[in-house]
């Protein structure tokens, strides 16, 4: 997503998964009340919590076709509508290396992050090692390797195209049509953070890991240690993780056994639940602050959607086809 800096999904498919930038301040209202939720019931998940809050439909802008405000009219949507007009409508966008990103806690996100590890009995199965979920389901992607490389070469010039054209709108209406919509992310992502209950929470959720012989500072530290504990040996740097690549049992088990303390330390701390519930409260303050200017920003990005669907077959015929890279390991640095 595009609107706060956060943990990346590591996802053996095609699409590019990034973390956010903040932007400078740019001006919405950001006035605030600060929120007292007590001890609230933990969501069911981290997608579960984000389906009912205010800002959702709005951080998803643009990369969910399911978002409530610009029904179909996404980056896979367009990549979608590009094939069709090149000629080849049965090539699915999953194959096509687009950029989404997801993370942080606005509109996507999988069970790991800021708010600790949401589900005890995925920690106990999986660990930090489970498939995919809602978050890619929701934009309509199956995480699966594509299948591009197999494509004939006809089909992989215009996919090459596509891939240019979408990549070159979607970095257009992030600095144009949805900046302010990041600006108020990125605020809201910053209220949270600084929230005093938000902040007590996480401190007793970094007691309760060390007492059960873990050092972390926050919980989004959690998954990228384990990671590295995986697939690097413990070593510090980039990871390279080659899609089915196996995992020792004892690696596995290890990680399991983390993943399930911070379960337990996030659910005795109540920490989903305060970080879910405050989130909801500052969302819905600054989405009704600012209500005028996200309905200008929704149709903005609608008027230049349409405006880019009707350019599709002229930008084809001029746009070059980069040969496509070989598969690689994907590189992950912390």
């Amino acid at each position: 997503m595009r609107v706060r800096t956060g943990l990346c999904l590591l996802a053996c498919c095609c699409v590019g998964l990034t973390a956010c930038t903040a932007d400078p301040h740019k001006g919405p209202n950001t006035t605030v009340v600060t929120p007292h939720v007590g001890r609230p019931v933990p969501p069911s998940s981290a997608q579960a919590a984000l389906s009912r809050e205010a800002f959702t439909p709005y951080a998803a802008l643009g990369e969910s076709s399911n978002d409530g405000l610009a029904p179909n009219e996404s980056d896979f949507a367009l990549t979608a509508a590009c094939m069709s007009a090149a000629g080849y409508p049965n090539v699915s966008p999953n194959d096509i290396p687009i950029g989404i990103r997801i993370g942080g806690g606005m509109a996507f996100s999988q069970p790991w992050g800021n708010w600790g590890y949401l589900g005890a009995a995925d920690a106990q199965q999986y660990g930090f090692l489970m498939p995919p979920g809602s978050a890619l389901a929701d934009l309509g992607i199956d995480a699966q390797p594509g299948s591009l490389p197999s494509l004939p070469s006809a089909e992989q010039s215009a996919a090459s195209k596509c891939a240019g054209i979408v990549q070159n709108f979607s970095k257009g209406t992030e600095s144009k049509a949805l900046a302010g919509i990041q600006t108020i992310g990125n605020d809201i992502a910053n209220d949270v953070l600084r929230d005093a209950a938000v902040k007590t929470a996480t401190t007793g959720w970094v007691t309760c890991m060390t007492k059960n012989g873990y050092s972390f500072h926050q919980p989004n530290d959690v998954f990228f240690q384990e990671i590295q504990n995986v697939y690097n040996g413990g070593k510090q740097g980039p990871i390279n993780i080659t899609p089915g690549a196996s995992v020792s049992n004892s690696a596995r088990q290890a990680q399991i056994a983390t993943a399930v303390s911070d379960s337990g330390c996030t659910q005795s701390t109540d920490l989903a639940g305060i970080y879910f519930a405050v989130q909801a409260s500052y969302e819905q303050q600054l989405v009704n602050s600012n209500q005028q200017a996200l309905n200008a920003a929704v149709q903005q990005y609608r008027a230049a959607y349409k405006s880019e669907l009707k350019k599709l077959s002229a930008q084809l015929k001029t746009a070059k086809a980069q040969p496509f890279p070989k598969v690689k390991p994907k590189r992950v640095v912390h």
